[in-house]
């Protein structure tokens, strides 16, 4: 009995294992090789048109080993396109144009490099890697290596077209030596919902041996329920590390901006227009400050929430200085910061900045509430009492000493009363 028991045992294993095989033989070969359609892949030969062959011809697509060289773009939609690695299948193009235009929803490349001739992109405003024309939907973008671009990703702005994003995966994407934007997401219609941008490392190079022109890394304009981990910001001149417009509920995780020069007046790591934004974690390390910046500047009707943010080891320059906050058409903006830690004392300073309707623009430091309750105004004047600071309570700071105020309605007038 003994025997036949462990026979059947091995008998229902061997089973398994011939189903599990199955299964893996099943899916682990539906890709086409590209050279099986003419592509060379010497980086002499123009494989533009076998490329695109290749595309066209239906299935999921293989790119082997090689530099491929390429004089157009090639138009992409609902394909699945794997490379040999990010270093190792490179798409090099010559023209000006995207390497890729993706003009369907569900794709899935990955595991490829693209980069064009030369460094400096200025003079080539269409040499964009990747191009989004139309309405994409259920992608994911993994493992890619971009090298001298205009634009790493790029949403189309052609007016009257109907170019947007929704449920778009970026994930393990290098950018290097880029002169405008690494990912520019801005389209003329719709908007960018529900996507996952993570683990995005730019750079333009060295402290000393750099594109020197300003770029802006990352644009994203009319995004919703976005979420953005781990992008980086590195040895790059930047004018804005983040342009975020029009958007809500937006959540950036551990951002990380190092090595970055800010030249250009009004500089600022985060330009957040009209947009309702979650910080979680990141940092702000061994920068230089040359010109008057700011980490913040909140535009409109913004409203910021920052919880464990570091602002170390950073370095002004000349005339250049560091502050916390800026602000530009100050309706109702609104900045809560938590767990802030930073070495600049320039940042603790930047506070009493008010709104038009009276309130505080920083309504929590830390420790230390400017809005929802008692607080210390840093400045000696009261702000004009409204609805808003209503039953709200300040401890002004004055140079006989401490005095206490609440914002009281008295016969249909709002007034500070001193407790």
């Amino acid at each position: 009995m003994k025997k036949k028991a462990v026979f059947i045992v091995v008998f229902l294993l061997l089973i398994l294992v011939g189903c599990t095989t199955i299964q893996t033989e099943k899916y682990s070969t539906p890709f086409v090789n590209v050279k099986d359609y003419g592509v060379v892949g010497d980086g002499k030969h123009d494989d533009t048109k076998a490329l695109q062959k290749a595309i066209d011809a239906g299935g999921d697509i293989y790119i082997p080993e090689g530099k491929y060289l390429i004089s157009g773009s090639l138009d992409v939609g609902g394909k699945k396109i794997r490379g040999a690695g990010m270093k190792n299948s490179v798409i090099f193009s010559t023209a000006n144009a995207p390497i890729l235009k993706i003009t369907a929803s569900n794709n899935d490349i990955r595991d490829l490099g693209f980069q064009y001739e030369g460094w400096d992109q200025r003079e080539f405003k269409n040499r964009n890697a990747v191009q989004f024309e139309g309405q994409i939907a259920h992608s994911v973008f993994e493992n890619l290596d971009m090298v001298s671009v205009y634009r790493g990703f790029y949403i189309d702005e052609k007016k009257g077209e109907e170019n947007y994003a929704f449920s778009v995966n970026l994930r393990n994407i290098y950018i290097f030596w880029y002169t405008k934007n690494a990912i520019h997401f801005k389209p003329p219609y719709g908007g960018i919902t529900g996507s996952v941008i993570e683990n995005i490392y730019t750079s333009n190079g060295l402290r000393d041996n750099r594109f020197e022109g300003d770029v802006i890394p990352f644009v994203f304009e009319k995004a919703s329920e976005m979420t953005l981990i781990q992008l980086n910001s590195e040895w790059a001149n930047i004018e804005k590390a983040f342009q975020i417009d029009y958007s809500y509920n937006v959540v950036i995780i551990s951002p990380h901006f190092e090595g970055n020069d800010l030249s250009k007046k009004n500089s600022t790591f985060f330009d957040i227009n009209y947009s309702n934004v979650k910080l979680i974690g990141g940092r702000v390390y061994d920068n230089n400050i040359h010109t008057n910046s700011s980490l913040f500047t909140l535009k409109w009707n913004s409203d910021v929430s920052a919880d464990s943010f570091y602002v170390e080891k950073n370095t002004q320059k000349g005339n250049g200085f560091l502050q916390l906050l800026a602000v530009e058409h100050s309706e109702e903006n609104r900045l809560d910061l938590t767990r802030f830690k930073t070495d600049q004392d320039s940042l603790e300073k930047n506070q009493g900045i008010l709104n038009e309707n009276g309130t505080p623009v920083l309504t929590r430091y830390n420790d230390k509430s400017y809005f929802d309750g008692l607080g210390v105004q840093s400045f000696t004047t009261l702000p004009a009492p409204t609805e808003a600071w209503r039953g709200k309570m300040i401890l002004l700071k004055t140079n006989s000493g401490d005095k206490l105020y609440i914002c009281k309605n008295t016969n249909g007038l709002y007034e500070w009363v001193e407790l």
